[in-house]
């Protein structure tokens, strides 16, 4: 979905009228409101990304790579897993050899500003967007309103814990009750 979907969508769950002008009206507020949903779904399927980075003297520069890094997962380098530390700022990562180096780290998706932006996420979570971009302007309205955002914001966070067991790949795990 793009932007503009993801404001029309939401308008048309809120009952109101999803013309050009209306949508402009709420377009700065929804976006906001769309990018916090993504940011949230990114930090809870610790969405990774992996991106080629050459050290200078032994130290990465974390504020080359093309997204934000919330955490870096591993670094290769020379075909293989080599230990990494922390600079002296949270950007910076020190790694034994001045060879490039594989950097893999979970990301915030891209902002969605223009019209025609597509979300980074699966396609299957943009609903979710779309769930909390209703949840939040209820929750912004008079009394009478609010409680229909708490209903939007429960389905968009049961939905949400419902996906973290499915992405992740080789770090998937459950945990069994055997009693």
């Amino acid at each position: 979905m793009t932007l503009n979907d993801i404001i029309v969508s939401s308008l048309a769950q809120l009952d109101r009228s999803h013309d050009m002008q209306t949508v402009e009206v709420y377009r700065s507020r929804f976006a906001q409101f769309a990018n916090d949903a993504q940011n949230d779904l990114a930090l809870a399927l610790a969405l990774k990304r992996t991106e080629t980075l050459v050290p200078e003297e032994g130290v990465l520069d974390l504020t080359q790579l093309e997204r934000k890094c919330y955490r870096v997962e591993s670094v290769c380098q020379l075909g293989r897993r080599v230990p990494f530390s922390s600079g002296d700022t949270p950007m910076r990562l020190y790694v034994p050899y001045n060879e490039e180096a594989e950097v893999t780290y979970r990301f915030a998706p891209q902002k969605l500003e223009t019209a025609s932006d597509v979300s980074e996420l699966p396609a299957a979570l943009h609903p979710l967007i779309v769930s909390y971009v209703v949840g939040r302007e209820r929750m912004g309205g008079d009394v009478s309103t609010q409680g229909g955002g708490n209903i939007y914001l429960s389905m968009y966070n049961a939905a949400k814990a419902k996906l973290r067991g499915g992405f992740g790949g080789e770090e998937r795990f459950t945990i069994t009750n055997r009693y």
